[in-house]
């Protein structure tokens, strides 16, 4: 078994090739090259996985009136081997993950990615689930002390994240920069402290445009609050899957301004392509940057203190460059993806000899 191969079943929810966690299928390669024989079970593979025959589609697991007889059925038609080890690795697929462990006996792994995940709490098989797979050690700190999981049961992978691959390019002379954020339509996004130092920047003088990556059902209202602050021919608001690196691309400037605990997914993407940030100093994006070195920590919540660190940045662009280059550094060394592999394929070996 140790240096064997593994037969690992990936429970993935709705597919984007612009997955900003988890970009598939390199992912997966990578698993792949250390002995992994994977299959992936989702809820739609979109254009991701379409005609692989990794990947299985099932709608109805993500039907709660339809989830659990469709999980039951999974092994009817033996389409799917039976694995040796589960692993949950998006959220929307925990119950999933409970109800294949429960019905087919089937020991599992979920990822935690999510400080909301804490506060909803997590409905975990206490026969089969064997581990918890923390993407921050605030994440696994909440895990422990929070939920009451046994430290033991926990392990912290941080995220590979590949950076750019070319070094970015100054904007031509005249260029007017482009100011991004990003997060859900949700109140502790902090997307409208964003509006508002937007305004004010407007309000000083300078000449830039705004962009937000979202995804949500009030984006209504999020476009009216621009009303409101007279900015929306300045504003662009785009769905969250269309990040990628065209969108990096035409960024001078990313700010994450969340006003409660994030895990920086977004945050570390901007980073990995050498955009220069501003984050608030809220649990887990603190720990991603270091003040004046890697980019900016600012209060929550404070329209006025992202104003400043805007203003910093669009005043001094050798400051701005040294910061983006200082983070692509920071997430080549911190996050890279083979140390991602080799954790995780450690894990599941450990875990499969384990129930050996």
């Amino acid at each position: 078994m140790a240096g064997g191969e593994i037969d690992i079943l990936i429970l993935a929810g709705r597919l984007s090739r612009y997955d900003a966690r988890w970009p598939l299928v390199p992912w997966l390669e990578r698993l792949e090259r250390r002995g992994c024989r994977l299959q992936v079970l989702c809820l739609a593979r979109g254009s991701v996985l379409e005609g692989d025959s990794r990947c299985f589609e099932l709608a109805a697991l993500g039907n709660r009136w339809m989830r659990t007889w469709a999980a039951r059925s999974l092994w009817a038609e033996e389409a799917l081997r039976r694995p040796e080890l589960v692993h949950v690795v998006h959220d929307e697929m925990s119950e999933v993950g409970l109800i294949l462990a429960e019905t087919a006996g089937l020991p599992y792994i979920q990822t935690v990615a999510d400080f909301r995940t804490l506060e909803r709490g997590l409905r975990l098989s206490r026969r089969w689930c064997r581990h918890l797979v923390a993407i921050r050690p605030e994440l696994a700190n909440g895990l422990v002390e929070g939920l009451g999981i046994p430290a033991s049961r926990v392990s912290v992978v941080a995220p590979g994240i590949a950076p750019a691959t070319e070094p970015r390019r100054d904007g031509a002379p005249g260029h007017v920069p482009v100011i991004g954020a990003g997060g859900p339509l949700d109140e502790m996004s902090g997307l409208t402290v964003f509006l508002e130092a937007a305004r004010q920047v407007l309000d000083d003088g300078r000449d830039s445009e705004f962009v937000i990556a979202t995804h949500g059902t009030i984006q209504a209202e999020l476009r009216r609050r621009a009303q409101s602050l007279r900015i929306g021919e300045y504003l662009t608001i785009t769905e969250f899957p269309s990040i990628g690196a065209d969108y990096w691309a035409v960024l001078d400037m990313y700010c994450q301004p969340s006003i409660a605990a994030n895990s920086g997914v977004t945050l570390l993407q901007a980073m990995a392509h050498e955009v220069p940030c501003i984050a608030t100093g809220v649990a887990g994006l603190r720990g991603l940057i270091e003040p004046g070195i890697s980019g900016l920590i600012i209060p929550p919540g404070n329209p006025e203190a992202l104003r400043r660190g805007i203003l910093m940045l669009l005043d001094d662009p050798e400051l701005a460059r040294r910061l983006g280059r200082n983070a692509r550094t920071k997430i080549q060394s911190s996050f890279d993806p083979e140390t991602e592999a080799d954790r995780l394929v450690s894990l599941y070996r450990r875990l499969v000899c384990e129930a050996c």
